[in-house]
């Protein structure tokens, strides 16, 4: 019972990161399966004296390691992939105020940044 109850409390903790908005909620949900997973299958002895056999283990309870190997690799992959996604789209934004500001200078031969008074209400169409 007290491995339910540890399994519910990091279940609930990582809900209460996505509540705190330090984990966003896409990226929530490959930690909670595997916490799931992990949790619920280690716990189960049948589950791991079956495993250990199949992957070729001869002390089954080193399956559950290789499982949690397994998972963790999953989740850096999700985790990579997201902040590929991140990168890029940093890197289309970059390049589009760097448009944007090659065209301010273009028609009013202002560089933004600096000590120029660059807003908007000093130009006059």
């Amino acid at each position: 019972m007290t491995h339910l109850l540890i399994i519910a409390a990091l279940a609930v903790a990582l809900a209460a990161l996505v509540r705190m908005k330090l984990i966003q909620v896409d990226l929530f949900f490959p930690w909670f399966f595997g916490i799931l997973i992990l949790g619920f299958v280690s716990t189960n002895p049948d589950f791991v004296n079956w495993l250990g056999p199949q992957l070729g283990i001869l002390y089954p309870p080193i399956a559950v390691v290789f499982l949690v190997i397994f998972l963790l690799v999953g989740i850096l992959i999700t985790m990579t992939v997201a902040l590929t996604r991140l990168r890029a789209r940093q890197t289309e934004m970059a390049r589009h105020i760097a448009g944007l500001e090659l065209d301010l200078q273009e028609r009013y031969g202002v560089i933004s940044g600096g000590d120029q008074d660059t807003s908007i209400e000093n130009f006059e169409d």
